[in-house]
């Protein structure tokens, strides 16, 4: 379709009309296919995606970005009207569209019968950057239902949440009488996580959606297009396609991590940073996506969070911690943490020259602080004993050399962090792709 009539046919379009599920929807093969719900609103969270690489040129891509945002809201509010919901009236999350995602699930989790009921008596406990509902349980009692508005519109800090609750529920997990994780999902606008304590006979762990119809073959696909266009060095468009095929089968980490690595190699932290986010939401604590977070955070110049997310030590983020150390002036901390991380005989490559390098500098600051430490005493001595103001000169040219070097060493581990190189060596190199998807070694 020829770019005018295509947003001709946008600006025609009345949002305000309610469908009947399962919907109809031509597809960009021309194929008429119908979508129950959940189906649907996943078929345009894909064309959202994929828009900058199905188009050319701006406008059409925002008019694209717009139309499927605009009915995505209308399925919302056509489900809620389907389930007599649509005058439902929650708090946060569950104030709008929204709550018919939040319904979806529950009927998927707790059946048709009880989940309509379950989201009527549901009871806000706890608001703010994550939710906490009160739900009533199938066998009686409660369960906790968590929110996590993650489309930008809510509260700041719901990624960060929903990870820290996701980690705190899966340390707990084999404790007797803990709470725990039963069943949870995870897309672009919203994290649900249903948690409790007694008997539970439904679902478990984290639910994927299935993909039917246009796109069910865009993982695979955009996974090859995303290899093809790394290999050939056109990252910006690796990204893309690794982002989409993200969309896709959102339960893969190793395409999260994927889409970190090159987010970082292109330049664009703050996308290598919602990677990997997702992936440590599908897999909490995994030590490649952890470091690429806080690399991702250093590089946007996020210090304070980059140093809370470092979680357990590992040679990945112990190289950083000692890279963080040193532009801070913490020589010893430095020094110690480069000889553990290059100490690691299973640490990836890079680890061990850039440890090397942060133990070289930290240990001789660490010398020639205690050598004008000494040029210092033996200067005032000479100056009080002598009254020879050669020993003072030379205390102050020990003092300033030592200040020389501090300011230079301190300059080069901030400017490692934030761009991501140490020397020739890149503090995420290809090698960090998953193993699947192995590159040639390259150092910069």
């Amino acid at each position: 379709m020829a770019r005018p009539d295509r947003l001709r046919r946008y600006g025609s379009k009345d949002y305000s009309q309610r469908v009947t599920f399962p919907v109809e929807i031509v597809g960009r093969d021309n194929q008429v296919r119908r979508y129950p719900f959940e189906g649907a609103v996943s078929l345009y969270r894909r064309r959202v995606m994929t828009a900058p690489a199905r188009y050319g040129d701006p406008e059409t891509i925002a008019a694209e970005v717009q139309h499927c945002r605009l009915r995505i809201d209308q399925l919302r509010r056509s489900f809620l009207h389907d389930a007599s919901m649509g005058a439902f009236s929650g708090e946060g999350a569950l104030a709008g569209p929204l709550a018919a995602d939040v319904l979806s699930f529950l009927r998927r989790v707790l059946g048709a019968d009880l989940a309509d009921g379950a989201l009527a008596a549901a009871s806000p406990l706890a608001m703010g950057a994550g939710e906490t509902w009160w739900v009533p349980a199938p066998t009686g009692g409660g369960l906790l239902l968590y929110v996590f508005r993650l489309d930008g519109e809510g509260p700041g800090g719901a990624r960060v949440e929903l990870e820290r609750t996701l980690q705190r529920l899966d340390a707990a997990r084999e404790e007797a009488g803990a709470e725990r994780l039963l069943v949870g999902t995870v897309d672009p606008d919203l994290g649900l996580l249903l948690a409790g304590t007694g008997p539970w006979e439904g679902p478990r762990g984290m639910l994927v959606e299935a993909q039917e119809g246009e796109g069910a073959g865009a993982p695979h696909d955009a996974q090859h297009r995303a290899l093809a266009a790394f290999r050939q060095g056109q990252l910006a468009s690796a990204l893309r396609q690794f982002e989409s095929a993200m969309e896709a089968e959102p339960a893969l980490h190793t395409l999260a991590r994927a889409a970190a690595v090159v987010g970082l190699l292109a330049d664009e932290p703050e996308r290598a940073e919602f990677a990997a986010r997702h992936g440590l939401l599908l897999s909490p604590g995994e030590p490649h996506l952890t470091y690429l977070l806080v690399l991702a955070l250093f590089r946007r110049g996020h210090t304070v969070e980059a140093r809370a997310s470092i979680g357990a030590s590992s040679p990945l983020t112990d190289v950083l911690s000692a890279l963080d150390a040193l532009s801070r002036g913490r020589m010893r901390t430095a020094w110690r943490l480069a000889l553990a991380s290059r100490a690691q005989p299973a640490a990836e490559w890079f680890v061990r020259p850039v440890a090397s390098g942060c133990a070289f500098l930290a240990a001789s600051l660490v010398v020639a602080r205690g050598c004008a430490a000494l040029a210092t005493t033996l200067g005032v001595f000479l100056f009080v004993r002598e009254g020879e103001l050669l020993g003072l000169a030379a205390a102050g040219v020990a003092l300033v050399a030592l200040a020389v070097g501090e300011v230079r060493t301190r300059r080069i581990a901030r400017r490692a962090l934030a761009a991501g190189r140490f020397g020739r060596i890149l503090l995420c190199p290809p090698e960090l792709l998953p193993p699947e998807l192995p590159p040639r070694r390259q150092e910069g």
